[in-house]
């Protein structure tokens, strides 16, 4: 039997779901996305359910994909493609659960990890909260919806910013920004999580469904669309020389040639 990822509580009406996985920074394998998928059938339509936690272990959010399986190929474009796709089956179900979504972010949340973040309600974050759009430092584009969440979160311009330098930054930017609700100390992290969940689950679990699926009509057109996109393009980059060169390079260990924040440092030199 394989060791879960990933562990699912329930107790007086909130759910937490933690990524246990600190050793591999919590990244999203094949397998953690699965057992998301599964605690989403758990949840959604739980009566016992009133707010949903998703959190990491070890000082670490998410880091994003599993460069160790990137770094082995991921087929052609078309599988590409199919399987960013599959991620919808079970992320739009997550964005539009039946009740509140809260992300308590502790150190990194980059990449997936930062999308994953973005299709909660809330989010909680400690002072060494870090969040980045990476993928643009491996030649990818953003996915994982986050083309679609963080421009209505932040602006087109912002959006555009934080995904094309692929810079990291913290909570408190991130709170400036409108991204994150509330900042606190890493030791008080889940106590703020579920004050702010069991203040929600005190609340009408059908209002505050009903509440966010009309918020969420209202932000877009077509999340079909923007998924369909996302996955077209992704497949396109990840065919790309550059992305296979900056992955090698991870894999290695080296340096990536395009890391916004050591190029800033050493301009400022």
């Amino acid at each position: 039997m394989t060791e879960p990822h990933s562990k699912l509580e329930i107790a007086d009406g909130i759910a937490t779901f933690t990524l246990t996985r600190p050793e591999a920074r919590n990244a999203l394998s094949l397998q953690v996305r699965d057992e998301i998928a599964e605690m989403i059938a758990a949840v959604r339509g739980n009566d016992e359910v009133k707010a949903l936690i998703i959190i990491g272990s070890g000082g670490v959010f998410c880091a994003g994909g599993d460069t160790k399986v990137m770094a082995g190929g991921l087929g052609k474009a078309d599988q590409v493609r199919s399987r960013v796709l599959d991620v919808h089956v079970w992320l739009e179900p997550l964005y539009n659960l039946d009740c509140p979504v809260i992300a308590a972010v502790d150190g990194p949340a980059y990449g997936g990890g930062f999308s994953l973040a973005l299709v909660a309600d809330f989010i909680v974050a400690t002072t060494r909260a870090q969040f980045c759009a990476v993928f643009g430092r491996i030649g990818l584009i953003p996915d994982m919806a986050m083309l679609y969440t963080l421009p209505r979160m932040v602006g087109g311009q912002r959006a555009k910013e934080l995904m094309c330098t692929a810079r990291a930054f913290g909570a408190q930017e991130a709170q400036d920004m409108g991204i994150v609700l509330e900042v606190c100390e890493p030791d008080e992290l889940m106590d703020q999580a579920r004050a702010l969940a069991g203040r929600l689950a005190v609340g009408s679990k059908s209002a505050q469904a009903a509440t966010k699926a009309l918020v969420n009509q209202s932000l877009h057109q077509d999340y079909r669309s923007m998924a369909e996109m996302e996955a077209s393009a992704q497949a396109v980059c990840f065919d790309s020389d550059y992305h296979a060169e900056a992955i090698a390079r991870f894999a290695a260990k080296r340096p990536l040639a395009y890391d916004w924040n050591k190029l800033s440092k050493s301009k400022e030199k």
